[in-house]
């Protein structure tokens, strides 16, 4: 009977883990509704004494039938009774307790509404763009601090800070919980865009630690842009690109590492599973964006992603289309990193010997890509010594371990080709 106790008792808190994980976001936006974003803290702090009361009593009492409602109400009356004893706030009456009504029964469209507003609030054009990134994971996507942390090459207590930081730049500047009204919002729109592309970016090639890919950060991408796609004053074509570069590229997620959790280039992936479902939803969402006049840098990595996606496999790729979605890419705004990609597709056009020609023209970086690509263009070129440099100098700035071993793997294959050469 005990054990059988055990095993309910750690079923139970699983189930709160899972509904705090996938609802802790949610309850945040909705009481920053109810009690504006001045009062933050206190309802992420209200929130987890929401968490922690239901993982007291929910073992003896069973889950309730809806779980969900009862942790936003247990966490609204926390609010409450802290607003109430704190002296320095306005008096919380029974009034104002009937006045804010209850949560139960709210729609889903209504609740998506709410974290649209949050993540709205997250980017406030008073925050940094790093600090924008963060604070919408910790309030919409209900990350932790280390989670963040391990994410984004930083520390717990270096990431408290910035959060810290940032929820006092909203209360100073009087943010209002809303969307933004029209000639604010394609402003906003672009710095909400922007932190919804970071995240994917950093979930799709971690920077650092055991995984080559963060599901976790490249999903909550796509959960909380499928929102801003979905409302109708947010939708656009613009919002509808960068929702299909997401989706095209995790639907390749799962081929990108071998069995073994290591890296597999493109190539070598099996395109036969590629997530279908995401690839269709890719195309959606593609043709969608094809609506109106604007070309934005969005649609040309979403049509670079399409192209990739859709070739039946490696060598029936349209590489003079994604060099020319590049070359657009470069006149607007030229960027070192679109810049090896671009060398890339030149080496499949062109042979690698003017790939190497165009990639001299950059100025050295310490940027683990540029020294990959320029060993991997050496090597080709017969140059395997100079490539073993070039490969040794990537190891020393990358600190993610599943690349770390690629690179070892192609420093120690160049090393016996030199040797035998």
């Amino acid at each position: 009977a005990l054990e059988m106790h055990h095993e309910r008792d750690s079923e139970i808190r699983e189930s709160i883990d899972h509904l705090f994980r996938r609802h802790a976001g949610q309850m945040v936006s909705i009481l920053t509704r109810v009690f504006g974003v001045q009062h933050l803290e206190l309802i992420e702090d209200s929130v987890q004494d929401a968490l922690v009361a239901a993982m007291k009593k929910w073992p003896f009492t069973g889950e309730p039938a809806n779980a969900r409602a009862w942790l936003i109400e247990t966490a609204k009356n926390r609010v409450i009774d802290n607003l109430r004893r704190d002296k320095r706030s306005e008096t919380i009456d029974d009034d104002f307790r009937a006045s804010v009504g209850s949560t139960n029964g709210m729609l889903s469209g209504e609740i998506e509404e709410d974290e649209l507003r949050m993540i709205f609030s997250c980017c406030h054009p008073a925050i940094s763009p790093d600090a924008q990134v963060a604070l919408t994971l910790k309030t919409v996507g209900g990350f932790g601090v280390a989670e963040i942390a391990r994410a984004f090459l930083s520390n717990d207590e270096a990431v408290a800070k910035m959060l810290t930081r940032a929820k006092a730049k909203l209360r100073e500047s009087a943010s209002v919980f809303e969307i933004p009204s029209q000639n604010q919002l394609a402003e906003r729109s672009d710095a909400v865009l922007k932190v919804l592309y970071l995240m994917f970016n950093e979930g799709y090639a971690a920077s650092e630690g055991d995984e080559l890919v963060r599901k976790d950060l490249c999903f909550e991408a796509i959960r909380l842009a499928s929102i801003v796609a979905a409302h109708p004053r947010t939708a656009s074509p613009k919002t509808h690109a960068l929702l299909a570069i997401f989706l095209f590229q995790a639907a390749r997620l799962e081929t990108r590492i071998d069995q073994s959790g290591e890296l597999l280039l493109l190539e070598d992936q099996d395109r036969g599973l590629w997530d279908k479902k995401m690839l269709a939803a890719g195309l959606h969402y593609f043709r969608m964006s094809a609506s109106g006049s604007e070309l934005s840098d969005y649609h040309l990595e979403a049509e670079i992603a399409a192209v990739h996606a859709l070739a039946p496999d490696f060598a029936s790729t349209d590489w003079q289309r994604i060099l020319e979605c590049y070359d657009e890419l470069q006149r607007r705004k030229f960027s070192p990193v679109a810049e090896l990609n671009r060398i890339v597709v030149i080496e499949k056009l062109f042979g690698s010997a003017s790939a190497l020609k165009t990639l001299e023209l950059l100025k050295p970086s310490h940027f683990n890509l540029f020294h990959i690509t320029k060993a991997h263009l050496l090597e080709k070129t017969g140059n395997r010594a100079t490539a073993v440099v070039e490969l040794q100098s990537a190891l020393a700035h990358t600190s993610n371990n599943p690349l770390r071993r690629f690179i070892e793997r192609r420093i120690e294959t160049l090393v016996g080709r030199v040797s035998n050469a």
